[in-house]
């Protein structure tokens, strides 16, 4: 049977391990990143923009996003406040997140999941009107830039922060399983993740190791940020999988390694 790694918010771990099973892969999972509530100006000011009809667009860059809005405005609250505007979500998790947690159809999901998609396909409508990105403090600037370009006004709003897990006996399980060739794929849900298990990785074995396990694992980045991301800092992905979703890169490691 394939062995699958992979890294997720401590919260969808289990959901993590019922996508594997489903699909016949044995998962070895870990913590990846936790998330910090973002700070009080900045739910004040993504209500000021709301409430005075001001967004013409409000785009949700990932289910962390959806989730830190629950928590500050409340799901009915949040409901009314995105009555006025259109939505879009960065991909279909995201977008079922939105409409599971707080009721709301989204707008757009781009077909290519990421929020430069989006800062794409809505680039010719924004000109002097106003997007607001609701994501993490740690999101690049590709999106922001491509609307800023189209004359739109961009609001940034950093809904929440992510700092690393810390490790632990399943970071361990994970990076051992590795080493040892038992896990066969991993897959990556976005740069920053990746970026935290190759650091984490060079810490227990050193880089030299750490590379040379990885070079016989089949790495799966969830989109092309992740991709270019984990080029960037020396640890390429093998591909790219045609849905970019968590079910999408376990559906493109079994059929790789399918008899």
């Amino acid at each position: 049977m394939t062995t699958v790694g992979f890294t997720r918010p401590r919260e969808r771990l289990e959901a993590g391990y019922a996508s594997c099973k489903k699909l016949g892969l044995t998962g070895i999972g870990a913590p990846s990143l936790d998330p910090i509530h973002g700070k009080p100006e900045a739910f004040n000011r993504l209500k000021e923009l709301l409430v005075s009809n001001e967004a013409y667009f409000v785009l949700f860059a990932s289910i962390t996003a959806v989730e830190e809005c629950v928590k500050e405005f409340g799901k009915e609250n949040l409901l009314i406040l995105l009555e006025g505007t259109n939505v879009a979500c960065t991909g279909s998790s995201t977008e079922k997140a939105l409409k599971e947690m707080v009721g709301r159809d989204s707008d757009l999901v781009p077909e290519m999941y990421s929020a430069e998609c989006v800062a794409n396909e809505i680039a010719d409508e924004v000109f002097e009107k106003t997007v607001v990105l609701v994501r993490s403090a740690v999101g690049d600037n590709k999106a922001v830039e491509i609307l800023q370009d189209a004359g739109a006004y961009v609001e940034d709003i950093a809904s929440y922060d992510m700092v690393p897990a810390a490790v632990g006996p399943d970071h361990e399980r994970l990076m051992d399983g590795i080493a040892s060739g038992e896990v066969d794929a991993m897959v990556f849900t976005s740069p920053l993740t990746a970026k935290t298990f190759y650091s984490q990785m060079q810490e227990r074995f050193g880089k030299e190791k750490t590379d040379e396990y990885l070079a016989d694992v089949y790495k799966v980045a969830i989109g092309k940020p992740t991709s270019e991301g984990m080029a960037s800092i020396g640890l390429p992905a093998d591909t790219i999988p045609a849905k970019s979703t968590f079910d999408g890169m376990l559906e493109t490691v079994a059929e790789y390694f399918k008899d």
